[in-house]
């Protein structure tokens, strides 16, 4: 693999194309599954304005739980033992 490429597209799919073991780092900004029923308030009383994109919509907890696991399971073969993980998360 040639080293200090930037790969785009459907993240599991291009990890399960991927040699194990083979990673130094990921960075994963992954969806949030942010459907809010109501408004998400900021301690200083400011509107949160919610993903509401088709990227970041599952039909239902467990489908997220899914894809959650998924590509995990796919970093987690990809990544070196010494390898480094980091997840933006909400």
């Amino acid at each position: 693999m040639k080293s200090d490429v930037v790969l785009i597209g459907d993240c599991i799919a291009l990890m399960e194309a991927m040699p194990e073991a083979s990673v130094d780092m990921i960075f994963a900004d992954p969806p949030y599954n942010l459907q809010l029923a109501g408004d998400l308030v900021r301690p200083n009383h400011t509107k949160v304005d919610a993903v509401d994109d088709a990227w970041d919509q599952f039909d239902s907890y467990e489908a997220y739980d899914k894809f959650t696991r998924a590509w995990l399971r796919a970093a987690r073969r990809v990544l070196r033992d010494d390898g480094t993980l980091w997840v933006i998360g909400s």
